[in-house]
């Protein structure tokens, strides 16, 4: 059985209907990393599905960092990108290819969904970018569409078959990895092994600070 986590960070939601598609199909479970120090643990997964719009001002930058929190975890699982974004669909496989050198797997690929820009949806501020570079250039911006659900579908339906292949099969009779957990007493980061990390990769305090949960 391949045990799969669908992860998604989002800014308007895009991201996480998306992502809702994917669990729905795959039925398996679905989380939000806005909080990274909470993320899921990884030891029980065999795949994980990340869902971004890996354009976006925080989306990214908040996958990139869960990843670095979860390389060791993921040498012997799965990794999916599914990015979402309006005209860079070419564009995703370098910067995903990117992405995944924080954290290289055991297997990896990526899919794209076009998304949205709904003028009446964006947050004040920017709305208020959006009106001035009007101003400044004449151009009028409009709604350029809504989000490709058809396509949302289609890639849920792409990974449920993916995840039948031998490519992507669990590792079978892997070392057990351990299961003592260490906790930051100042950020809350959470290391997984037998003793806790010399230096807290988020807040740079030291052993110290940890204490076993």
């Amino acid at each position: 059985m391949n045990n799969v986590i669908v992860t998604y960070e989002t800014f308007h939601g895009s991201a996480k209907k998306i992502a809702q598609i994917i669990s729905d199909k795959l039925e398996c479970k679905c989380i939000n990393i806005d909080t990274p120090f909470e993320a899921e643990d990884l030891a029980q997964t065999d795949t994980l599905i990340m869902v971004f719009n890996f354009r976006g001002p925080y989306t990214a930058q908040l996958s990139k960092l869960y990843l670095s929190r979860a390389g060791k975890q993921l040498k012997n699982k799965n990794l999916i990108l599914v990015g979402e974004g309006l005209f860079s669909e070419k564009e995703f496989p370098i910067v995903a290819g990117e992405i995944h050198e924080l954290a290289p797997s055991k297997a990896f690929k990526t899919y794209f969904v076009k998304g949205q820009l709904r003028v009446d949806t964006l947050f004040p501020e920017e709305r208020a970018l959006l009106k001035k570079f009007s101003e400044l250039t004449g151009m009028q911006i409009v709604d350029m569409g809504q989000l490709d659900l058809d396509k949302a579908a289609e890639v849920a339906q792409d990974i449920e078959a993916l995840l039948a292949t031998a490519e992507f099969a669990p590792v079978k009779d892997a070392s057990p990895e351990s299961e003592t957990k260490w906790i930051c007493t100042v950020c809350g980061y959470i290391h997984t092994g037998d003793t806790p990390p010399e230096k807290c990769p988020l807040c740079g305090v030291g052993a110290d600070r940890f204490k076993k949960q």
